[in-house]
């Protein structure tokens, strides 16, 4: 007999937006400090447990720029995580970048978070070192079993869990039924004004949609 149940719980996410938008930050919506931004940090609302940093590598990664966004931003505390540089569907690659900016992270005082991407499997992941997990990667890799279980991995081990790249319900549901905390999408910092209040919308819809239990 099949029986229905919420997609979600009451599941919360925080929306982190990147960009100048004036948008008003809330308990759910949040800043994500990306290179080349120049923000005066101290103009924006960068309120402890709702802002982190990206390292801009979807783009391109400049590492002069992301060293001096650490810089610029030393002096705020309550910094969710860091991004630590990563290669773009190379997990491998990856991998090799990790030692040496996990620990110039840490050495700021953040918390360096791992981005996962296409070929990383659960026994790579280096677990007792990382701060956070940030679901990068390809579309595929995004939609995937192997994203399903890792993120599993880093809630049982009460590791935050960011989901890049979602700009739409779909890939929101699929982030909210993984239990990730918080997202990011550049559709959010492009059009805050109708985007953002989506988000809002998307989540009080999928909360409330019965899903067949087999």
């Amino acid at each position: 007999m099949h029986s229905r149940r919420s997609l979600v719980g009451g599941a919360t996410l925080i929306l982190l937006v990147s960009g100048a938008t004036g948008y008003p930050r809330s308990a759910t919506v949040g800043h994500l400090i990306v290179p080349r931004q120049w923000n005066d940090p101290a103009t924006l609302d960068l309120s402890p447990g709702r802002w982190a940093m990206d390292n801009g590598a979807f783009s391109g990664f400049d590492e002069g720029a992301y060293v001096r966004m650490l810089e610029r931003h030393d002096a705020f505390p309550g910094c969710l995580f860091v991004s630590a540089p990563d290669v773009l569907g190379d997990a491998a690659a990856t991998l090799m970048r990790w030692p040496f900016w996990s620990k110039m992270i840490r050495g700021c005082g953040h918390a360096p978070a791992f981005v996962l991407q296409d070929g990383i499997t659960a026994e790579r992941v280096p677990w007792d070192e990382v701060g956070a997990v940030f679901v990068g990667g390809s579309t595929a890799f995004k939609e995937s079993d192997d994203v399903r279980t890792l993120m599993a991995y880093a809630k049982a081990r009460g590791i935050w869990t960011h989901w890049g790249r979602v700009n739409g319900k779909r890939r929101y549901g699929l982030a909210l039924k993984c239990g990730v905390d918080s997202i990011d999408g550049s559709g959010f910092s492009m059009y805050p004004d109708t985007n953002i209040p989506l988000a809002e919308q998307w989540r009080f819809e999928l909360t409330r949609q019965p899903e067949l239990e087999l």
